[in-house]
């Protein structure tokens, strides 16, 4: 057994892995304990602790003091990244692995600390010099679904679909089915009209973010830019999204859950709802469509209504950018640009009046 003393201070007696393996463990809790104190949300949280802890258990006895020793982490990171290119896992994923691994390691140095007692001591007085493994070049760029599988559905006929899954999704449907469908109906009504994240929709309080006699609708669930945590915003509400949620609020919503909470879109027992539950509805009001002749490609997700109303809004009103990057809670106009995907039946509109000299 190995006695390990720093500034006079032992530590224990244990062996130089348990040690390496408490101060890892250390390290990643302060990682994780930062995302809360960020107000990140608990999916957020889980995803990214789940991944760290399984990528270091890939690889036995490499803890996070090895990852960062210059040349060592970089060749780990090299070798991993090489893996997922050859298991031709997409650039999506990999963005988003590599991602967490790199600002894992940027938190660590800015906090290189790990405790020993009552004693804070630095990383690189323990183990020697630290880096950051993973550079700006390691990382696929950024890129958006529809930029490799197109438009799921013409922003234009936006509408025409909601008309569509009313009629043969929700009107339909037996009393007790009737209930479950229009809750999703109204979420997929303030998804494409409002411009919401599904994670900001099913976290909407009927008390706090509803304003129907201002027509604003806000959320204060928003997602974190830079890691700054949720930042609340007001967005469109339209008189279909007003309509339409007032009327479930006033026939459906109460049937939906037992015992009391101010969810819009609670689930049985009056929590919120499941991404899971959220997605399955959805896919069964694409396969309702398709079904009746409105074409809707099966990689429609929630997230592109709000991809949908970017499109739509910036169609209607060119010259406003500026209200677009607030209405969305972006700070970026380059992150807008990627979320507005024009049809290409209003490309073709578009070109065609600016071959026929309407371009001026």
């Amino acid at each position: 057994m190995l006695k390990i003393v720093t500034s006079d201070l032992v530590l224990s007696d244990k062996s130089l892995l348990e040690i390496k393996e408490d101060d890892h463990s250390y390290l990643l809790n302060q990682y994780i304990q930062s995302h809360h104190i960020r107000n990140h949300s608990i999916r957020t949280i889980e995803k990214e602790k789940r991944f760290l802890c399984s990528w270091f258990q890939n690889y036995p006895a490499f803890f996070v003091m090895d990852a960062m020793i210059k040349n060592i982490g970089r060749e780990r990171i090299l070798e991993y990244a090489n893996a997922l290119l050859e298991a031709d896992i997409s650039h999506k994923t990999m963005r988003s692995n590599l991602g967490i691994l790199s600002r894992f390691f940027s938190f660590i140095l800015e906090h290189p600390y790990v405790k020993r007692g009552a004693e804070f001591i630095r990383i690189d007085a323990i183990y020697g010099q630290i880096s950051q493994p993973i550079s700006e070049y390691d990382i696929p760029k950024h890129t958006y679904d529809g930029e490799q599988v197109g438009v799921p559905m013409d922003p234009e006929e936006l509408l025409n679909f909601y008309e569509c899954i009313k009629e043969k999704y929700l009107l339909t449907a037996d009393s007790h089915s009737a209930v479950i469908r229009a809750r999703y109906y109204s979420m997929a009504i303030i998804a494409g009209c409002c411009g919401f994240r599904i994670d900001e929709i099913i976290n909407l309080d009927i008390k706090r973010d509803i304003f129907f006699k201002s027509a604003k609708i806000q959320t204060r669930y928003a997602k974190g830019t830079s890691g700054s945590g949720k930042r609340s915003r007001i967005t469109l509400f339209p008189a279909l999204a007003r309509d339409s949620l007032r009327f479930y609020i006033d026939n459906y919503r109460d049937r939906l859950f037992v015992g009391e909470t101010d969810l819009l879109f609670p689930n049985s027992t009056g929590g919120t709802l499941s991404h899971t539950a959220a997605n399955t509805a959805l896919n069964e009001m694409i396969k309702i469509a398709n079904k009746n002749n409105f074409n809707v490609s099966k990689h429609m997700s929630w997230h592109w209504f709000r991809r949908i109303f970017a499109t739509r809004f910036i169609e209607q009103h060119p010259h406003q950018l500026s209200i677009l990057i607030s209405l969305l809670g972006h700070t970026s106009p380059n992150t807008v640009h990627k979320y507005i995907r024009h049809s290409e039946a209003w490309m073709d509109k578009k070109i065609l009046r600016a071959l026929q000299g309407d371009f001026i």
